[in-house]
């Protein structure tokens, strides 16, 4: 009986620090991982599309897929807008938000730009439904206050641990990166 406690008591303790990080992926974190970067940025920021679009393919190609980096995204919703396209982002799974980001990062321009919320909700909706979700999980999502909430404590805690204060910021390797985008991999480099 005392080990089924144990056992009981480790698993909540694993599953409560597994929720904390709802961060999305790229990669596997360990001990041979040198590069560890988080991506703190705002689905409404033009420059995190750049470097979603532009940099990050080529980060996760050069430095993922070869076991080097790895690579987390966080929310860091900078107005109404994103924290709403952030909040509905988490109605996917892990792979298919990669998908979400990829095609709200795309389509920056075409849905950012609403001027209400019932806009912005049905250009959202459009791409939504493209990645195969209803309309009925669509509004339940909206309406998710824990959705909402997780992204709010993602854009929380990374002022308090790392003085995030724009977007897009890198932190590698629990390091706040200084410089332009196109310097992050000369930055990488140097720590190899």
């Amino acid at each position: 009986m005392k080990k089924i406690k144990i056992i009981l008591i480790f698993f909540f303790i694993t599953c409560s620090v597994k929720a904390e990080n709802h961060a999305v992926t790229y990669g596997t974190k360990s001990k041979g991982t040198k590069i560890n970067i988080k991506i703190y940025s705002s689905l409404t920021c033009p420059y995190c599309a750049e470097l979603h679009v532009k940099f990050l393919p080529n980060l996760i190609k050069k430095y993922v897929e070869n076991k080097i980096a790895y690579i987390e995204l966080h929310d860091y919703p900078l107005n109404q807008s994103s924290l709403v396209a952030a909040q509905i982002q988490k109605c996917f799974s892990i792979d298919d938000q990669k998908l979400y980001l990829d095609e709200i990062y795309k389509k920056q321009t075409e849905w950012s730009n609403a001027e209400t919320l019932k806009e912005l909700q049905s250009n959202l909706s459009k791409i939504t439904q493209s990645l195969g979700l209803s309309d009925k999980d669509f509004n339940s999502c909206v309406k998710n206050k824990a959705y909402e909430n997780r992204a709010l404590k993602s854009r929380i805690n990374a002022q308090n641990k790392y003085n995030v204060n724009s977007t897009p910021t890198l932190i590698i390797n629990e390091k706040k990166f200084k410089g332009s985008l196109k310097n992050v991999e000369k930055y990488i480099q140097k720590l190899l």
